[in-house]
């Protein structure tokens, strides 16, 4: 071979393989779903992908399409038939479509520690129904769901809503789901909206955010849907259902108070303290990388939170806490997030008492006498549990309480096994008196109701 063959075979290779590179570049920007509004109902087979960030909000980017699409040109009938196996998922606020997920067969969406999580990890197949056409397949399925009692459990986060949930999922009269991240995909924007994190004609806050009863409207619905696919998978076909919420649902109450009037609530909550001891174990793993962090903030050079998810800095961002130390730093955030969540609860409960909330209670109550809470807790939701079952009803709960409610989920502190046991912590309390004097300070600048971290709201199960 000679020279200028040689060099021509070179310049050949390399230009094939910068075509190749520039290919798949483009081929990875390239969206794998519509980026426009759909105008019809469509589904399509999918495989789950792995999800980029732990605290992302659910999305139709968490799978990869397979196949072709194929148009639903009925919805309703179809919901009459094979639809009863999707459940709402997402809302795709560019498609202006609602995101439902039919399960590989046999998959129970209860067992996993977080519905939401359950979904992804179990999808076969995605339904995209356009959110003007909800209302349609809502009227057909009615009369199977209008029996149905909601129960939506607020709360602060690391409070043992998950546990509660899986309790209420152990008995025989009632079911929980927990974290049906379609409704979080609502609050997120509706959030967004009201604190004015964008401009509203941006594009970014949809037209049907923007006015109030558009909004009840995509509420009732989603719910709707997901009483449906709920009732009608359970084999005992419980019709009282417990949603228990993410964090920042207590934000937006009142317009759920709007949607739902005859909704039953709850509200669960802890010590100030604990749930940011509970947090910070969460985030960070381990103490020694703790005290790091804690040093750089009390040296003024920790003030940036990379990572962090709306649902946290929604919180501390209120302009309430302008003036507090160490504003913007993760340790900032995890207290904001529970002040804010408090007033919010005590703010509720002082101007609607009658609707919020119906039962208060407090994590020890929960840690302390798991039966007698749960008991109690289905009393005051009027809610009667079968007496003559009761040894069974019992046994059930109290094994729920046995293991671990978060283990195999990146928010158990202790262990990332499926299926663990319960154990507390084992090593000393990482906190102390400069974050409860932090935690007071927050409080007292913030001008809140919940002066400080042992706060109880009226009315509460200790």
């Amino acid at each position: 071979m000679d020279y200028h063959t040689g060099l021509a075979t070179v310049t050949a290779v390399v230009i094939a393989a910068t075509a190749c590179f520039v290919a798949r570049r483009l081929a990875a920007r390239r969206p794998l779903w519509p980026k426009v509004k759909q105008p019809r109902a469509y589904k399509q087979r999918v495989a789950p992908r792995q999800k980029n960030g732990k605290y992302q909000l659910n999305s139709l980017d968490d799978f990869t399409p397979v196949g072709e699409k194929e148009l639903v040109h009925d919805v309703p009938a179809f919901f009459t038939g094979p639809g009863t196996e999707f459940s709402v998922y997402s809302v795709d606020w560019v498609q202006e479509s609602v995101v439902l997920i039919r399960p590989v067969d046999g998959t129970d969406l209860k067992k996993h520690p977080f519905f939401r999580e359950a979904q992804r990890r179990n999808a076969a197949e995605v339904l995209l129904i356009p959110i003007e056409q909800l209302q349609t397949v809502v009227d057909v399925i009615s009369d199977r769901i209008a029996h149905v009692q909601e129960v939506f459990v607020y709360n602060t986060t690391r409070c043992g809503s998950t546990l509660l949930a899986r309790a209420v999922q152990a008995t025989s009269v009632a079911q929980a789901v927990s974290e049906p991240q379609a409704l979080d995909s609502i609050y997120h924007r509706l959030i967004m909206s009201r604190r004015r994190c964008v401009d509203l004609q941006s594009g970014l806050i949809p037209a049907i955010l923007q006015n109030d009863d558009t909004i009840v409207a995509l509420l009732r619905n989603v719910v709707s849907l997901l009483n449906y696919y709920l009732v009608t998978s359970d084999r005992r076909h419980r019709s009282v259902i417990f949603y228990k919420l993410q964090g920042r649902a207590v934000l937006v109450a009142d317009l759920m108070h709007r949607a739902f009037p005859a909704a039953k609530t709850v509200f669960l909550y802890r010590d100030g303290m604990q749930t940011y001891e509970s947090w910070v174990r969460v985030m960070v793993k381990h103490q020694i990388a703790y005290k790091a962090l804690r040093l750089a903030v009390r040296s003024g050079l920790g003030r940036w939170a990379p990572g962090l998810p709306d649902n946290f800095t929604f919180f501390g961002d209120d302009p309430m806490f302008s003036k507090v130390r160490h504003r913007g730093s993760y340790l900032h955030y995890v207290v904001t997030r529970w002040i804010c969540a408090m007033q919010c609860a005590a703010e509720l409960q002082r101007e609607n008492p009658g609707y919020f909330f119906h039962t208060v209670i407090y994590y020890t109550a929960l840690a302390r006498d798991e039966e007698k809470t749960i008991r109690l807790m289905m009393k005051e939701l009027g809610i009667e549990l079968k007496e003559d079952d009761w040894e069974e009803e019992r046994k059930r709960i109290k094994s729920v309480f046995v293991k671990d409610s978060q283990a195999g989920t990146f928010l158990s502190p202790r262990t990332s096994a499926p299926g663990e046991k319960w154990s507390s912590y084992t090593s000393s309390p990482w906190t102390g008196e400069w974050e409860r004097e932090y935690h007071s300070h927050v409080c007292r600048e913030a001008g809140n109701e919940a002066v400080s971290p042992d706060f109880l709201l009226p009315n509460t199960m200790i």
